[in-house]
Parts: structure tokens; C-alpha cells; sequence
């Protein structure tokens, strides 16, 4: 599915709602996922700490009521626990160098690490739990749970690694599905949202009465109705627009029609010499409003079918278009000029509405310009017609009025291009020759 450069355009710039939705969505997977990786590393190793240090809670408590009954019982001995009266000096070197004194407190643990070839590796790795606790006559009691590293197998080593690894793989994982749900998401609404918008730019005043599509999310069919209220809406002022300009036209034909054929019968009677200059003004503005009954009459038409081509030559159009239009430079210091390309050929266009906007444009041109220059230029692509005024117009941003907005609506529903630019003095009109 091919995109228009709008639709691209506005891809590559601004926010949508979904993209910000799997960002916040993303963003809370990578936090959580990396709070379980951390929680769970933490109560592994809380677990492991709290059996060390529950161990050697029970073992002082069993050793304190054996002291009590006889305070010469020996100290057990063991290879994993150890106990100590007093200080260090009976411990093994290892322990003097690790375990300072001075952060020992009463009644609680303290961890030590060693590992001398490196943090990841197990060879002659130490795990120390110390814990100093006071006996019934005042003299402290040091246990040390030793744990080495050596006394476990390769394969308890490699399971214990595993823990590790397979917490971190859970974090990995558990990332991976939210990606994979946010992309399944994505594409999901994706597939509804462009549904919904293929469907809005395709609608046509025909469709208004088919059922609406089902988009399969409440607030995507809350929004498909909503657009089609508002293309109904806007249906009913086009078709309202289109009834008033053919009631209006057809209104208007019949009395300039009457108009017309007394103006030929009053020129075939002959009239005065002091009223023939009036007969002449009544009939140019007669033509006037011919032309523009004819041009809202054709824009009214609701039916979409194409112009009928003719064969013709745009300047020899122009030409005659100018002839008719003569009447209004009389009493004007205004100079025509035609730059004609030599090779112009017969074209096969419509002839109606390319008439309409030629005559309007020269009606124009003519119109709002009291002194000064005309300039007409054809060749086998493009239209140019140019008018500097020597007399500056108060009205002279919009002289084009009603005319130029016919124009305009003529060229948008051919889709021809027509560029206006303001010049010195005047206005440039520039109407590319359809193909």
C-alpha cells in the first residue's frame, strides 16, 4: 500500500498516539524487567544469606545453653562454622586479614568476600557470615560460617551459575514477549487505523447510505461516525450550494434570454444615433451575464462525467475570445501584445470550461486595466496572460473577484494548474494546457 507525500509527511513528523503508547508500554517492560532481574537476584541472595545466618543463630543458641549448665564446654569445631572467644588471635590468618574488628557489632552478621583469582571465577573463593554475640558472663563469642568455594564439584559449581543465568534469562524472556506483544499490537491497530483512513479519504457523497465498516475498536467507530456526521453535514451545504446555483442560473437565463432577443430586435429596427452607445453597453453587460450564468450552470453539474474534447488551437481561441472582449479596452490607453509560439498545433481539450476560464481571465485582465500593457502568450503547454496598469486600482487586490474564484473551482475539479502571481503593477495568470 503506496502512501501520498502528505501521508508521508506526516509520518516522519509529529506524534501519534500509538507510537507514544508503545514507547510507555516499552519503557515499563525495560523498568520492569529489570526490577524482577534485580529483585530476584536480591532474595536469591538474601536467601542464601538468611540460611547462613539462620544457621548460625540456632548453632550460638544451641552452644549458650550447653554454656550456661557448664561454662567450660568446649567450643564446637567444624570446617564450614567456626567459633572464637574473644578476638582473632586463635584464627586462622585468612580470617585476621579479612575480618576487621572494629566493624563487628553486637548481635549482628557481617558478610565478607574473597576471591582471589577474580569475581567470576570459583577457584579458592571465601563466603564469610561473622557474627558476635555476647554470652551470659560478658564474655563475647565470634562465629564465622565459612563457605569455600573448593569443597563444591564442578557440577554443583556450573547449577549454581545456572540460578544466575537462568534469572537473567526470565528478565530477557519476559522482555522479549512484551516486545513481541507491542509489535502484535502495533500491528494490529495499525491494520484498523489505515483501514479507518483509507476509508474517510475514499468516501463519497454515493456512499453516505452503505452500511459503515465495523473498525473493531469503540473509539475508532466513534470517530468513523463522527466523520461521517460531518461528511453528511457537509453533503447537505454542497447540495444546497448546487441547488441555489442552477435555481439561480436558470432564473437568470430566462431573462437574460429575453433580454438578448430584444436587443437584436431593437438593432435590426434601428434606434436612434443617441441611443445606440446605451444599446451597446446594455448588450456587452448582457453578454456579461451569459457568460457567467453559463459558468455557475456548469460547475452545478453533480455528475462526474468528463467534458467532451474539441480540436483546437488555444491561440485562435484567444484570439476570438479577445475579439469579443474588445469593447472593454474602448476609450483606454491599452496595449495588446501576443507572443505566440510559431508551431502551435490543434489540441484535443474541452472546449466548454477551457472557454469559460480563458474568457474570464481576459475579462479580467481587460476590465482592471485603464492604461497600460496586455500581454498574451500561447505556447504548446501554457497560457500566460499579463496585465500592468499604469493607474493604480484601490481594489486592487482583489480585482479578480468572482471571476478568478470560478476559475479557480473550473481548474480544481479538471485538475488543471493555474498560477497567479502578482507582478509590477499588475498580475501574471499562468494556465498549464492539460496534456
Amino acid at each position: 500500500m503506496s502512501l501520498t507525500k502528505s501521508e508521508k509527511k506526516l509520518k516522519k513528523s509529529g506524534r501519534t498516539m500509538r507510537r507514544e503508547l508503545s514507547l510507555y508500554i516499552l519503557s515499563l517492560a525495560l523498568i520492569s524487567s529489570f526490577a524482577f532481574i534485580v529483585a530476584l537476584l536480591f532474595f536469591f541472595e538474601k536467601g542464601i544469606t538468611d540460611t547462613a545466618q539462620t544457621f548460625i543463630l540456632m548453632e550460638t543458641r544451641v552452644f549458650e545453653a550447653r554454656y550456661r549448665e557448664d561454662p567450660n564446654t568446649p567450643l564446637p569445631t567444624g570446617t564450614s562454622l567456626r567459633f572464637f572467644y574473644d578476638d582473632f588471635e586463635k584464627a586462622p590468618g585468612l580470617y585476621q586479614r579479612l575480618i576487621d574488628q572494629d566493624e563487628l557489632e553486637i548481635e549482628e552478621f557481617i558478610e565478607f568476600e574473597w576471591s582471589p583469582h577474580g569475581l567470576e571465577e570459583w577457584e579458592d573463593s571465601r563466603y564469610l557470615v561473622v557474627y558476635q554475640h555476647t554470652l551470659p558472663d560478658k564474655r563475647t563469642l565470634f562465629v564465622v560460617a565459612d563457605y569455600q568455594a573448593n569443597l563444591f564439584s564442578k557440577e554443583e559449581q556450573q547449577e549454581f551459575d545456572d540460578i544466575i543465568y537462568n534469572i537473567l534469562l526470565f528478565g530477557g524472556t519476559y522482555l522479549l514477549v512484551m516486545l513481541i506483544a507491542i509489535w502484535l499490537y502495533n500491528k494490529r491497530i495499525n491494520r484498523y487505523t489505515q483501514a479507518l483512513a483509507l476509508w474517510a479519504d475514499s468516501l463519497l457523497l454515493s456512499d453516505l447510505q452503505k452500511p459503515r465498516p465495523n473498525f473493531h475498536f469503540r473509539e475508532l467507530n466513534r470517530i468513523a461516525e463522527q466523520l461521517l456526521s460531518a461528511f453528511e453535514r457537509i453533503a447537505g451545504l454542497i447540495d444546497r450550494e448546487h441547488q441555489f446555483l442552477r435555481h439561480a442560473s436558470h432564473e437568470l437565463r430566462t431573462p437574460i434570454a429575453i433580454i438578448r432577443a430584444n436587443m437584436e430586435l431593437l438593432q435590426k429596427i434601428g434606434v436612434p444615433a443617441e441611443l445606440a452607445k446605451p444599446i451597446k453597453r446594455a448588450n456587452r453587460a448582457n453578454q456579461s451575464m451569459q457568460q457567467l450564468t453559463e459558468t455557475l450552470l456548469w460547475l452545478s453539474r453533480e455528475n462526474e462525467t468528463a467534458p467532451s474534447l474539441k480540436q483546437i488551437r488555444p491561440d485562435i481561441l484567444l484570439d476570438e475570445l479577445s475579439e469579443e472582449l474588445d469593447y472593454l479596452l474602448q476609450d483606454k490607453e491599452v496595449n495588446v501584445t501576443r507572443n505566440y509560439f510559431s508551431g502551435l498545433t490543434e489540441q484535443a481539450l474541452p472546449h466548454t470550461p477551457l472557454r469559460i476560464v480563458l474568457s474570464n481571465l481576459l475579462r479580467n485582465a481587460y476590465q482592471y486595466t485603464d492604461q497600460g500593457e496586455i500581454e498574451l502568450s500561447v505556447d504548446q503547454y501554457r497560457i500566460i496572460i499579463t496585465n500592468r496598469s499604469h493607474v493604480t486600482h484601490t481594489d486592487h487586490d482583489n480585482s479578480f473577484g468572482l471571476g478568478l474564484i470560478l476559475v479557480q473551482k473550473i481548474c480544481d475539479r479538471l485538475d488543471w494548474t493555474l498560477k497567479l502571481k502578482w507582478v509590477d503593477q499588475g498580475v501574471s495568470v499562468t494556465l498549464l494546457i492539460p496534456e
